[in-house]
């Protein structure tokens, strides 16, 4: 693809005697002003009255300090030429003795408006470049958890956002970092992989819909008491997508608890519990505590669901078939 190319920038040259206000102007600075050379005879308010509005108190400034002390200056500003239309100017001068031991300024008038045209263009596409970018990793996110979760992208996205404000971490690098984990631990899993297959060659037949169809499983909670004590039953998996309603019956049953000042929470139905559903829980455990509602979590034996020891959380184990009270002890640690 060519290289664009633009044409040379309009340079002026000018001199400018303040004692006497007589003005010089090169052919370049008519052009500039878009007007044709000797058209008019330059002065200070000439100049003036074609600078923009919020820009002319500083470059005057600038002229009549460069008069005063002769001191090198350069400025840039938004000349409006004679059809209206907008020039983005560079203006430069320093002081010189001039005839008769009166101080001149001169310097150059050089429209940059090309090269501002082209740092705007080349800062938005940058921009776009990075708003493409972030929206790409992003759905790279949001697609590992649709996948794992079975979740649409509305919700997945929900997810990515929630963590993004719990953590106070910014939702890019949020998504960079699941992105990374998921591509070095090999992707989602055999399991997952298996099912993609599957719904993979379902789509490729007349009525993949129906070969693919399925819901994600979720969690069940039925609420009892054992004696006075309030007990919800959890059935299903914990994790990101489901974690939510963890937390929804935990704090459902610590209602209820409060007056008896204890409740149990059953998960030897729980197939699968994970981080985050360790985090929920651990945060409820808080809460009961400060509710003054003692927080017991009872686990099928030989399972630990990842909660060994975790956060001084008070864990016991028992057969399905036993119903867990407050009088058994938890283990130590």
């Amino acid at each position: 693809m060519p290289t664009p190319t633009h044409s040379p920038a309009q340079v002026g040259r000018y001199r400018y005697t303040p004692p006497t206000g007589r003005w010089w102007w090169s052919d370049g600075m008519y052009v500039v002003h878009g007007m044709a050379p000797g058209d008019v005879v330059p002065t200070l308010a000439l100049m003036s009255r074609h600078m923009h509005p919020q820009d002319r108190a500083r470059v005057m400034d600038a002229l009549g300090q460069c008069g005063l002390d002769g001191e090198p200056f350069g400025c840039q500003y938004r000349l409006l030429d004679l059809g209206g239309a907008e020039h983005w100017v560079t203006l430069t001068g320093a002081g010189e003795p001039g005839e008769d031991g009166q101080r001149t300024v001169t310097g150059f008038l050089v429209d940059v408006t090309a090269a501002q045209r082209d740092a705007v263009a080349h800062r938005v596409n940058e921009e776009l470049t990075q708003a493409l970018r972030s929206h790409a990793v992003i759905d790279q996110a949001k697609g590992a958890f649709m996948l794992g979760y079975g979740i649409d992208g509305d919700a997945a996205f929900e997810l990515l956002r929630w963590g993004s404000q719990q953590r106070n971490v910014r939702l890019l690098t949020l998504a960079e970092r699941i992105v990374a984990a998921v591509e070095g631990g090999g992707g989602l899993g055999s399991d997952t992989r298996q099912r993609l297959d599957d719904f993979f060659f379902a789509s490729l037949t007349d009525a993949p819909a129906e070969a693919a169809a399925g819901t994600s499983p979720g969690l069940r909670a039925t609420f009892d008491t054992t004696g006075d004590v309030p007990v919800v039953r959890v059935e299903g998996p914990v994790d990101l997508a489901t974690a939510h309603e963890l937390t929804a019956a935990v704090t459902q049953l610590m209602i209820a608890a409060r007056e008896a000042g204890a409740m149990v929470v059953d998960l030897r139905l729980v197939s699968h519990l994970g981080s985050v559903g360790v985090s929920a829980l651990t945060a409820a455990h808080r809460r009961s505590a400060s509710a003054g509602v003692r927080m017991r979590i009872v686990l099928s034996p030989g399972t630990s669901l990842g909660l060994a020891g975790a956060h001084g959380l008070d864990v016991i184990s028992a057969p399905a078939d036993e119903v867990p009270t407050l009088d058994q002890a938890a283990p130590a640690g």
